[in-house]
């Protein structure tokens, strides 16, 4: 059978609240199926047993989703070797620049903002738990520039190119040439391109471990306000970043 043939559509309907959940932060019954163009006595019948199972809680008629999700969410996240390793260089990465240091790992043609370290001089934002493009900022970028041509086309195709800010490359050949850029330096630069008013950069890295391990590909990287991440700092930065990442490689082969 092909794979749509395979696929649940009561278990599709289900995971589409969850996902409208996360979206609309809480919601009645009525609102969600609103959003979703379902019957409300359809979603309310998925969300009771949603509720059953503790993926969601139901408070005064608002349903959001439940903390079991946190709690999966850091099983699925501790379990990877590029999680254990790297985060003790992002704490290192961010004392001795001060500013922001982000852990991302790519699934699905996504990448997921999974640990984060803040320096004396740090923007004050949270990046743990965000879901990003890969296009559009330098952590992305260096993962692209580590994957297979066919699953960078892939990615693209079903991800698109979105604009994020007037910075962000939206054109299919150019990001081409500046992920050939990324492979040949070694680290990806973001000026403005996710954010207006930040800076990154970072290096990928990849788990060359027995072939049983996981082998996703992750990146690292140093963000800062576009006040104190000159190029000339940029390029300061990118060894420190990229040695980071080789430390990591290392060290995650018993190094």
């Amino acid at each position: 059978m092909a794979d749509d043939q395979k696929r649940i559509q009561a278990s599709e309907r289900s995971l589409t609240i969850l996902s409208a959940l996360a979206t609309l932060g809480s919601a009645t019954a009525s609102e969600i199926a609103t959003h979703l163009d379902l019957a409300r006595n359809t979603t309310h019948y998925h969300l009771k047993t949603l509720e059953h199972q503790s993926y969601v809680v139901e408070e005064d008629d608002q349903y959001r989703l439940g903390m079991r999700f946190l709690n999966m969410g850091h099983r699925t996240v501790e379990d990877l070797d590029v999680y254990r390793v790297g985060k003790g260089k992002v704490d290192e990465l961010s004392r001795r620049t001060g500013e922001l240091s982000i852990l991302m790992i790519e699934e699905n043609g996504y990448g997921y903002y999974v640990y984060d370290a803040h320096g004396d001089d740090a923007v004050s934002f949270d990046t743990v738990g965000r879901r990003k493009h890969l296009h559009d900022n330098a952590l992305g970028k260096a993962v692209l520039a580590k994957l297979p041509s066919d699953r960078v086309d892939e990615i693209l195709d079903e991800r698109g190119l979105p604009e994020t800010t007037p910075h962000t490359i939206t054109d299919r050949s150019a990001l081409e040439a500046e992920i050939d850029a990324v492979r040949q330096r070694g680290v990806a630069f973001d000026r403005e391109e996710q954010l207006e008013g930040l800076c990154c950069v970072a290096a990928a890295v990849e788990n060359r471990g027995d072939a049983g391990a996981d082998r996703g590909i992750g990146a690292i990287s140093i963000a800062g306000p576009t006040s104190r991440m000159s190029d000339e700092r940029l390029e300061t930065l990118a060894p420190l970043v990229s040695d980071a990442a080789n430390l990591v490689e290392l060290e995650m082969q018993g190094y």
